[in-house]
């Protein structure tokens, strides 16, 4: 018989094997091409204003989900968050809220004690400036959400 007919010796891959072949080439593509500079890019007083301002308001909503306090504090080199027991006693901060450094060349002129965030989203306002001397950003918090802005220098 002649004719077109398949044979079990014949080799080739399948549809599956490609598609496969095809997702790993990607998913490695999009990682080269999201890690190109990183390792060298130093994070901008910008992006430094809407992370705090991002961690800001996922503590207040982790305060209410959670039913508990998260206490928002500030030293000259950065910040972090404390979980407040029901003594009123700060424990350190869990896994979630790891202290902050704030860049290089940047600084927080926030001094303030502790900003508590409740279960009842009654948080204390706050407004924190990050600058680094070209630029100033103010992360507003009202007690219930946080935005990230910048400022015009004075």
């Amino acid at each position: 018989m002649r004719g077109s007919s398949i044979g079990n010796g014949e080799r080739g891959m399948t549809l599956i094997e490609m598609l496969i072949v095809l997702v790993i080439i990607g998913v490695a593509a999009g990682g080269v091409a999201l890690g190109v500079g990183a390792a060298t890019r130093a994070p901008s007083v910008e992006t430094e204003a809407r992370r705090l301002a991002l961690r800001l308001q996922a503590a207040a909503d982790d305060a209410m989900i959670g039913d508990r306090i998260i206490a928002f504090t500030v030293e000259k080199d950065g910040y972090g968050f404390a979980a407040v027991g029901r003594d009123g006693s700060m424990a350190p901060s869990p896994m979630a809220w790891p202290f902050i450094v704030c860049p290089a060349g940047s600084r927080s002129n926030s001094t303030c004690p502790p900003v508590m965030m409740g279960v009842d989203g009654a948080g204390k306002p706050l407004n924190a400036t990050i600058s680094n001397g070209e630029q100033i950003w103010v992360v507003h918090y009202d007690g219930m959400t946080a935005t990230a802005s910048r400022s015009e220098a004075s």
